[in-house]
């Protein structure tokens, strides 16, 4: 009846939706038919790093995602850039799970001799198509936009690799022109505002460039492209990833480039690059909303960001000179004496790479400029030097000896200043130069990164394959410094692409839906990388095409690598390594409604994510279907119980010639089934079903503890019926006082009620037992108005903590809101047995 009245509402929500109308203005295939099937919204906040959204979202800048991250709807996790940490290599694990596939942003392509920008559209396709050869593309069927590469999306817009804008000449025929105007008025009145208020940031940023010497022409023509990034473009994003997810795209990938263009120029902790994350917060709210509103697909949202992005020092204005100049001076003796040092890089006297960037992506001809490219002759006899941000590479014309290319590191350091030098050394080893010395990696890992480097141990790995990368250079220098400010070799005061503590950190904020192996940092923080978050992805997306590439499956053995750690933690508790009296138990009591969500759309995924989110060990399930032809045939306990590596008891209230209702019991500790069945049978004259109960005990690190889960009916009379037997004599009753007891279910009545009352004089209601916390409802879960679903506990335990999931997922996921306790059981007679 709810799940109806849902519907209901939302369809004639679509009739009137502006997305739907601008859809059919454009053309847009809207004949997606209603759907169960996943969906995945991915959601990239380019260059935001972890410690920064932190900050964020404590100033108040991020409303909604933090009202979702306090509810419990993701999980947080930091992410991990791999090397180099630049968008183009970011992208290319992520969308097809391949490590370190270029070697920098901009870099020399050896067997070419051409430069290859990563913005370039003739590049990032040639990059795309290679990684699409050898990877299963991520977006297969979806949709791919303000990204470096399609990868395999049957629409890609603003991307580097395609470079189009048909949607945005669709919608400039006049009369679509304004029909669209009226729909999104004050949308447009506030991006005009934003525009303007962008602009004249913009004018103060272009006066402070002429003071110092900037040329005008490129300070001018910089103005046009931020505000179209910043403002426009993310707007457009709010509308194309609305447009999608109406349409039912499987998979849809979007990057916010707003902030990673303040950050570039202005600094990643200044407030100007800060005050944009508020307009992007809306467009997750939006684009969110619009996602969990969707009939045609069960989507979940994904947002993380690629890299952070370290404050920095420039180079050219800390020594004097910029690194190509600094490079021919070091090659003025030696092997390489006599030779010329050309450069492939002219952003020191145009401003911030991020301005060209804005331009190709905008498809501005005003003000861009040609990649500078290397002529045969200077590839064959000249240094080629090329160093966009942080990270450079040098590429010497002739074979040079390990000593002479120690030699050449050793000046750029000394003589140059130059914070970091690398170059493949004897063995295969990685040999590094700073100004503390020469060191072996990956022996001396912690006096290149410092010794407080969140991922020490994979980004010393990844700066080996970087090294080995064909295109990487015969010297490589970087900017970072663990002594003192980080350093770029262009004109910014933001930066990113090198081995830096911040611009490797990213953040990960992943639905408890979408199931990612973990890494484990050294500290001890828990985070992903670019191939967790392709496979994670994958399979969720994709669940009925599970992945083909061969060395995808060999990754798990990088260090730090977290596979079922709650899952081995438990086991090792159960084996009694932990000999604490006091034992924490997570105990959960959930009506999950045949997995039926309140939009009627059926999804055990959503169940498994609503579970995951409280992290219980023991988890009462009632109104769980097996083999039922309304919900899919789906065994519903088993499914849950194996997505969440966990053992369970089902027990089948009612079976209707092999289709069964019933209650399950879920736990990490082993189960002993002791009994289960009917309280009440069915009477067909009162309309009632049959009841019953289902018992087990649980084997937990402090003792035996006795579950019990029921689900209680609808009238008053039964429901006293069935409380009076699970007192009895044949369940409650038989369980010895020295026994703790948890009984769990959804009781159909209220906390005053007789049957509540009843159950209270033994034990205790835990949403009760906590001091200064008040009992909420849990019917229905839109809107709850009623408490039907208890936990009660037998005087053995000390409730700690009630809480009850309230994310946007769990109110769809069933009509209940589960109820989560935290109890901690003492139980010194038995410790004290342990010991003998």
């Amino acid at each position: 009846m709810i799940s109806a009245l849902v519907k209901w509402k939302r369809r004639w929500r679509r009739k009137f939706s502006r997305t739907r109308w601008v859809a059919r203005l454009l053309n847009r295939d809207l004949s997606a038919p209603h759907s169960d099937e996943p969906g995945l919204v991915i959601l990239q906040l380019d260059g935001l790093a972890r410690t920064q959204i932190e900050r964020a979202l404590r100033e108040g800048r991020m409303p909604f995602l933090k009202k979702l991250i306090d509810r419990g709807h993701f999980e947080e996790l930091s992410f991990y850039s791999g090397l180099p940490s630049t968008t183009p290599a970011v992208q290319a694990e992520v969308m097809f799970g391949a490590r370190c596939a270029v070697p920098a942003f901009q870099f020399l392509h050896r067997e070419t001799g051409q430069t290859a920008l990563m913005y370039d559209q003739q590049w990032a396709k040639r990059v795309g198509a290679r990684l699409a050869e050898q990877h299963q593309p991520l977006l297969e069927g979806g949709r791919s936009y303000s990204n470096i590469y399609a990868a395999g999306a049957v629409e890609a817009r603003f991307c580097a690799e395609t470079m189009d804008a048909d949607n945005l000449r669709e919608m400039l025929r006049p009369w679509k022109l304004a029909i669209v105007a009226s729909l999104y008025f004050f949308t447009i009145l506030r991006v005009v505002g934003l525009a303007m208020l962008e602009l004249f940031i913009a004018a103060g940023d272009m006066i402070r460039g002429l003071a110092g010497q900037q040329h005008w022409r490129a300070e001018l023509h910089c103005i046009p492209s931020r505000i179209g990034v910043s403002i426009v473009m993310r707007e457009w994003l709010r509308v194309m990833l609305k447009l999608s997810i109406e349409e039912g795209a499987p998979i849809i990938y979007a990057n916010f480039l707003g902030y990673d263009e303040q950050a570039h120029r202005r600094g990643p902790g200044s407030d100007f690059a800060h005050w944009g994350l508020k307009g992007i917060d809306s467009v997750i709210r939006d684009v969110f909303k619009t996602a969990h509103k969707s009939d045609v697909r069960d989507y979940e949202v994904i947002v993380f960001s690629d890299h952070g992005q370290e404050q920095t020092a420039i180079y050219e204005v800390a020594t004097g000179v910029t690194i190509q100049q600094a490079a021919e001076r070091a090659f003025e003796s030696g092997a390489l004496a006599g030779r010329n040092v050309r450069g492939l890089d002219d952003y020191g006297r145009r401003g911030p790479e991020t301005d060209e960037r804005n331009r190709r992506l905008l498809r501005m001809k005003r003000g861009q400029s040609d990649v500078p490219q290397a002529t045969a002759e200077e590839l064959a006899n000249d240094v080629i030097v090329t160093a966009l941000g942080p990270l450079g590479h040098i590429y010497l014309p002739i074979e040079v000896c390990v000593d002479g290319k120690r030699d050449y590191a050793r000046r750029l350091v000394d003589r140059e200043h130059v914070p970091l030098v690398l170059f493949r050394g004897d063995e295969g080893r990685l040999e590094a130069h700073n100004p503390l010395g020469a060191w072996q990696l990956p022996e001396d890992a912690a006096q290149v990164f410092g010794p407080d480097h969140p991922f020490l141990a994979e980004a010393v790995g990844d700066l080996m394959r970087l090294a080995q990368h064909p295109d990487a250079g015969d010297l490589m220098v970087s900017g970072w410094s663990n002594q003192q400010a980080p350093s770029t070799f262009v004109q910014e005061n933001g930066a990113h692409g090198s081995i830096g503590t911040e611009e490797t950190r990213g953040f990960a904020l992943v639905p408890h839906a979408i199931h990612l192996h973990h890494r484990r940092a050294a500290n001890g923080e828990r985070y992903i990388r670019g191939v967790d978050l392709y496979r994670g992805a994958w399979a969720f997306a994709h669940p009925d095409r599970p992945l083909t590439t061969p060395h995808e499956h060999a990754l798990e053995a990088a260090p730090g690598h977290e596979r079922d750690a709650e899952l081995q933690q438990a086991t090792r508790q159960t084996r009694g390594e932990h000999s604490d009296a006091a034992r924490q138990l997570r105990v959960m009591t959930y009506n999950i409604h045949s997995c039926i969500g309140i939009d009627g759309k059926i999804r055990p995924e959503r169940i498994v994510s609503v579970i995951r989110s409280c992290r219980a060990d023991v988890i009462a399930l009632q109104e769980v279907d097996a083999n039922r032809r309304h919900s899919r045939g789906h065994e519903q306990a088993r499914i849950i119980a194996e997505a969440l590596a966990m053992s369970h008891h089902y027990y089948a209230v009612a079976d209707w010639n092999g289709e069964q209702y019933g209650l399950a019991i879920i736990s990490r500790y082993s189960l002993e089934h002791v009994q289960s069945g009917h309280l009440t049978p069915v009477d067909h004259a009162n309309r009632s079903e049959a009841r019953g109960a289902l018992w087990v005990k649980l084997e937990t690190p402090a003792g035996v503890v006795n579950v019990i889960n029921t689900h209680f009916g609808l009238r008053e009379e039964e429901r006293q019926r069935q409380a009076t037997i699970l007192l009895g004599e044949d369940w409650l009753g038989q369980i010895p006082a020295a026994e703790p007891i948890l009984l769990c279910g959804d009781l159909n009545a209220g906390p005053k009620s007789p049957v509540c009352q009843s159950f209270g004089r033994r034990l205790t209601d835990v949403a009760r037992g906590l001091p200064n916390h008040r009992p909420r409802a849990t019917f229905i879960s839109t809107m709850p108005l009623r408490r039907l679903d208890y936990i009660f506990a037998s005087d053995h335990f000390t409730v700690t903590a009630v809480r009850q999931p309230r994310t946007p997922t769990a109110k769809l996921a069933s009509d209940h809101l589960p109820v989560c306790a935290e109890l901690q059981l003492r139980l010194p007679d038995l410790a004290a047995t342990e010991k003998f």
